[in-house]
């Protein structure tokens, strides 16, 4: 699946986090604690931090129920709660408190979790939440992590960064991705996850294999190269790269060029966008027109200052007629 610089509602995957029955904020419990959840229930302590936190207000009558199975979008909220990041606001565009939520979810590319109906209908959906699998919800951590991979890639990822250890052990077996996750699970998920992951990142558009070698690597060392080509979803610019190889470039000088050859040309001119990650979000900076001349095209990027930059070239599309991205790449700047 590839963007369109006039997005499109894409299905997301904001799937089945481990979130717990929020309700919006606001409405929130009496006192500092939840009247079904004693001091020696095992998640006492990580349900009373994510309450003081804000994470969860629980329910009007002042009960959490730790036992009940958390929804789709309650999970989602719960995450990005926990992290309050750049570039989201509560406020909601009509009556349905979840819409921010999934805005930006679609906004972050988190598409594992298949949710529907599209943030565009939300607010005419009258279904309740929908309580999904455990493996939905390794899809959605893994990727706000930055990454995309399978159901049992996201699990076997979740176990060996440390951010699980499975429900009945340290397998994707033991993690029981088919069974539902309750809202005290949620809590103590979310506050490990917390604990390792300073922020929420973008997700890769198309899933890739889990390499074990990237474990370590960060959002954006890890990011795979992939140039779309015209089949079925053309006809667009069928390119080539040359430069970059791969999916995430350092450099120590400030200009940076790209270059590649074009099999076959939609228009006369490709399309570079510059964004800057600004620890939560994409700021533009920049769009650039390259020629394409005789089957060729080459342009050098000036990077404005040190940072980690999103670059996406676009092609002309015949049908419809928009710009239409194929390939993403990120360079990180750092002088020496």
């Amino acid at each position: 699946m590839f963007h369109k610089k006039k997005r499109k509602a894409l299905t997301v995957v904001l799937g089945a986090l481990l979130l717990c029955n929020v309700t919006p904020a606001g409405a929130s419990a009496n006192g500092s604690e939840f009247k079904d959840v004693s001091p020696d229930h095992w998640g006492y302590e990580t349900i009373s931090w994510a309450k003081e936190n804000g994470i969860v207000d629980g329910y009007l009558d002042g009960t959490f129920k730790p036992e009940q199975s958390v929804g789709q979008t309650e999970f989602l909220a719960m995450l990005i709660r926990a992290y309050k990041p750049k570039g989201f606001s509560e406020q909601s565009s009509d009556s349905d408190w979840r819409t921010p939520y999934i805005q930006y979810g679609f906004k972050m590319g988190w598409g594992g979790s298949y949710i529907v109906p599209p943030a565009s209908k939300l607010s005419s959906s009258t279904k309740s939440e929908i309580s999904e699998p455990r493996m939905y919800v390794a899809k959605l951590i893994t990727n706000a992590i930055g990454r995309n991979y399978s159901f049992d890639d996201s699990i076997r990822f979740l176990l060996d960064s440390g951010l699980s250890k499975g429900k009945t052990d340290n397998t994707v077996a033991g993690f029981k991705g088919n069974e539902l996750l309750t809202r005290a699970e949620a809590v103590t998920f979310i506050r490990n996850v917390k604990s390792k992951l300073n922020m929420l990142y973008p997700s890769p558009e198309r899933e890739t294999a889990y390499d074990p070698k990237t474990l370590t690597f960060s959002p954006f060392e890890a990011f795979p190269l992939i140039v779309v080509q015209p089949d079925k979803y053309g006809p667009f610019s069928h390119i080539t790269l040359t430069t970059p190889s791969a999916g995430y470039t350092l450099i120590h000088d400030p200009s940076y060029t790209i270059s590649g050859t074009v099999q076959k040309a939609v228009g006369e001119e490709l399309t570079t966008t510059v964004e800057y990650w600004d620890n939560g979000e994409f700021i533009s900076e920049k769009s650039l027109k390259t020629p394409i001349t005789k089957g060729d095209f080459k342009t050098t990027i000036e990077l404005p200052k040190p940072g980690i930059f999103r670059i996406v070239i676009y092609s002309k599309q015949e049908n419809p007629p928009t710009d239409t991205s194929i390939t993403t790449f990120y360079v990180e700047y750092k002088p020496k």
